[in-house]
């Protein structure tokens, strides 16, 4: 959202960093930001456009071998709240349609539940390696059920990546199963 936002990076690159997870296309929209720190709050800026107003994007790399934003800690709470803004803003619509384009490789979870999805994943080891985190594997969205946009974020912690999806593609099948759509507003609101 911030690159769209910001006008810089090729299409090419947002549109494989959020349909196919490629970090190497991330890495590159991130380095057309400035990188770090600047990269980090034209980030920032983009989440307090779609209502999450306390997550703050990580701008250095904590963990070597890993992107500095995807060691950004994001509450599950602030992830739903993100999505479920995600439609008030150009960028974030923008996004959103690139979000309904997942490869077929990486539609589990929220992708899996039969559903029009519009989400994102994030996968790598848990937060505190040799402490038992295991694998973390998450993801944040938007469900359409009955006509209804519903946001949703989930996480799970496993042995691996795949008992990870099989988590995720759980609990995303119970939530789609289990929400009362009557009591959700027809849109977000801006």
């Amino acid at each position: 959202m911030a690159a769209i936002a910001a006008g810089v990076g090729a299409r090419a690159d947002l549109v494989q960093a959020i349909s196919a997870s490629d970090n190497a296309a991330a890495e590159r929209l991130w380095t057309a930001l400035g990188g770090g720190a600047p990269a980090a709050a034209a980030a920032t800026a983009q989440l307090r456009a779609a209502g999450d107003q306390r997550t703050v994007i990580e701008g250095r790399r904590l963990r070597e071998d890993y992107t500095a934003f995807g060691q950004t800690d994001w509450s599950l709470t602030d992830q739903a709240r993100f999505a479920a803004g995600m439609a008030c803003t150009d960028a974030g619509a923008r996004v959103l349609d690139l979000m309904n384009q997942v490869v077929a490789g990486q539609r589990w979870g929220l992708g899996s539940t039969g559903n029009r999805a519009g989400f994102k994943g994030g996968w790598g080891p848990g937060v505190t390696p040799g402490n038992g985190d295991g694998w973390l594997d998450r993801q944040m969205g938007v469900l359409t059920i009955e006509g209804k946009r519903i946001a949703v974020a989930i996480a799970t912690t496993a042995g691996d990546h795949g008992a990870g999806t099989k988590n995720l593609t759980t609990i995303a099948r119970w939530v789609a199963t289990h929400v009362n759509v009557k009591h959700v507003p027809r849109s977000p609101r801006c």
